[in-house]
């Protein structure tokens, strides 16, 4: 009876754990992730977390949308590091710049990357 219920328990975790994987989130979920993570790195104050999230969610919806050519998501990625720069403190853009791999997620390169090596 143990053993029975055991792989049942097992079942269950295997099926919850893939549909979880299976699920895409939204642009804005994706967007307040991404705030929320350079909020807590950097220290940002104010409302500036809320510009973020904006500013991630119009990136989301660039670079999801299949019918933009990769030209406009490779700007878009572009635009997104210009606004970042333009709208931290020089300390802060410093410490972002120590971590490449938080810059490319939040500027979506790395996204851009990953798509493109795909093609290839």
């Amino acid at each position: 009876m143990k053993k029975i219920i055991a792989v049942l328990t097992l079942l269950l975790a295997f099926t919850v754990s893939a549909n979880a994987q299976d699920r895409k989130m939204n642009a804005e979920e994706a967007a307040k992730i991404d705030a929320h993570k350079m909020s807590e790195y950097l220290g940002l104050k104010g409302t500036q977390q809320d510009d973020f999230v904006r500013l991630f969610q119009m990136k989301y919806n660039t670079l999801n949308d299949p019918n933009l050519a990769q030209e406009r998501k490779t700007e878009m990625s572009r635009i997104v590091e210009l606004k970042i720069r333009a709208s931290l403190t020089p300390e802060q853009m410093q410490k972002l710049e120590a971590n490449p791999e938080m810059m490319a997620t939040l500027t979506g390169s790395k996204t851009q990357a990953a798509v493109h090596d795909k093609k290839k």
